[in-house]
């Protein structure tokens, strides 16, 4: 992918996060904190550590599924992180916008990094929980774009899965997620599973909200 097309995508994925941000609180850039979503990003990359065979005391499988959707969890702190520091880069009068710096460092990490193994996975994942706890974003950036390469096919893959999480959490939000009358288990299964299935008979990106919420409505 070249940059023109890889940043399009990258500025879509930060206005949809913002568009969700905004949805749950609409004065979110001046009730959030940058340490907010640096805690939010070292706690998912715990969860995403949960789904790799750490522990050696017991056998574990990983699913690639749940792994997958935990990557894009990060991704969605990360962009919030983005656009909270972009808002108030440009709140300081400053000339140069986040966005336009850490977009293309992103799309550099990506094009730079190496495929890691298992044991690799683990290793990065104590790196960003590092990296959060002492706020140091574009070590994050650089550390996440290892675990996108070796978790997705390409980064297009990791962007339809973000699309279809973001619808997700737009229907959790309507169907009461933040006063905690949503219900994540669906027929016994969570509703990350469920989108996870729903995507991968999705290749058209325009067709993805529609299909997501028909499928939502139908199973809960």
């Amino acid at each position: 992918m070249d940059f023109v097309e890889f940043r399009i995508k990258m500025l879509k994925c930060l206005q949809l996060q913002d568009e969700l941000n905004s949805k749950i609180n609409p004065n979110w850039k001046e009730e959030r904190t940058e340490r907010d979503f640096f805690r939010a990003i070292w706690l998912e990359a715990a969860e995403f550590m949960e789904e790799l065979p750490w522990k050696w005391w017991k056998k574990t499988e990983t699913d690639f599924d749940n792994l997958q959707i935990e990557v894009v969890d990060i991704f969605h702190f990360l962009l919030s992180l983005a656009l909270l520091k972009d808002y108030r880069w440009k709140k300081h009068n400053s000339s140069i916008s986040y966005t336009d710096v850490i977009v293309p460092f992103f799309y550099l990490a990506l094009e730079n990094s190496d495929k890691l193994n298992i044991n690799g996975l683990i290793i990065v994942s104590e790196d960003i929980v590092r990296q959060s706890l002492s706020e140091k974003d574009t070590a994050l950036f650089l550390s996440f774009a290892g675990i996108v390469k070796s978790v997705f096919e390409s980064f297009n893959q990791m962007y339809l899965l973000y699309m279809g999480k973001n619808i997700l959490n737009h229907v959790r939000q309507e169907k009461g997620y933040k006063s905690g009358n949503y219900q994540k288990m669906i027929g016994g299964l969570e509703d990350n599973k469920h989108l996870t299935q729903i995507i991968k008979q999705v290749k058209d990106e325009q067709e993805l909200e529609k299909v997501i919420r028909k499928a939502f409505e139908k199973i809960g």
